[in-house]
């Protein structure tokens, strides 16, 4: 439960958890699966509670999914139907066991457990889809290694030659080369050597504009052209490109092998 990858801020979770529990008053005010039943207030107690219950089990591994997904380069669809799956067992088991009076049930560990299974892994992904759709897609700073603050630019005096793509006319007043694009939430940050300019889009519609600059997704908040390259530094276990400009760029270690099979670095 809960949208694409965040930062950890108590700021941050606390929006997430009012999010969760008023999904848990609808889901209350409903009695969906069959609680309509219960009384009124035990029944938006449960919702609220398991609702936030399950978020504090499908966010961490939401997380680790979009960890697995850079790691690997594994599909996004794929990785979150995974987390889905995965964190869907923890809280069935927990609603299971209140169901069961707190007690261990034989008889509830067959049909009944999978049918609640399936509503729990139908509920989270349901709200991975409207978290996703309200704050948009992975639209903040990846974990670790994603889009922060802008980088100051330092002017240098070595340009790359200007190459006009079908993005320059979405732009004001940029005569540059383009030579990355980052995501900052539901923006696109346009770089050039020395200047940069924000427009409201999808980083993937952005790079379809490129054309014909030649350039590579490095992370899933960046895009490069290749001849914007000026070197890369290793940081740990995290490796960066130097652009043009002195812009600084992170790689995800997903990127790393194509980056060298294709001779960028």
């Amino acid at each position: 439960m809960g949208g694409s990858v965040r930062k950890w801020s108590v700021r941050w979770i606390a929006v997430e958890l009012l999010v969760m529990a008023l999904i848990g008053l609808v889901f209350g005010f409903l009695g969906p699966f069959g609680t309509y039943g219960m009384p009124v207030a035990l029944r938006l107690a449960y919702w609220v509670g398991f609702i936030i219950i399950g978020y504090a089990i499908f966010r961490p591994v939401s997380i680790s999914a979009g960890w697995l997904r850079e790691t690997i380069a594994m599909p996004f669809w794929t990785a979150e139907l995974l987390a889905t799956a995965i964190a869907a067992l923890p809280l069935t088991f927990l609603i299971g066991f209140a169901m069961s009076g707190m007690r261990f049930d034989p008889s509830f560990w067959g049909d009944r457990f999978l049918i609640l299974y399936l509503q729990c892994a139908v509920i989270g992904f349901g709200i991975f889809l409207f978290m996703r759709l309200l704050f948009g897609p992975d639209g903040s700073s990846a974990e670790s290694e994603g889009v922060q603050e802008p980088p100051q630019i330092v002017s240098d005096s070595a340009k790359i030659a200007p190459v006009q793509t079908k993005l320059h006319d979405r732009l004001s007043g940029f005569p540059d080369s383009i030579i990355a694009l980052g995501v900052e939430d539901h923006y696109v940050r346009v770089h050039g050597p020395d200047r940069a300019e924000m427009l409201l889009m999808r980083l993937s519609d952005a790079i379809r504009e490129m054309e014909p600059l030649e350039g590579m997704q490095v992370h899933r908040s960046w895009w490069v052209a290749r001849d914007a390259i000026v070197t890369s530094k290793r940081e740990g276990r995290n490796l960066r490109l130097v652009l043009f400009g002195g812009l600084e760029v992170p790689v995800s270690r997903a990127y790393v092998t194509k980056l060298k099979q294709s001779g960028w670095i």
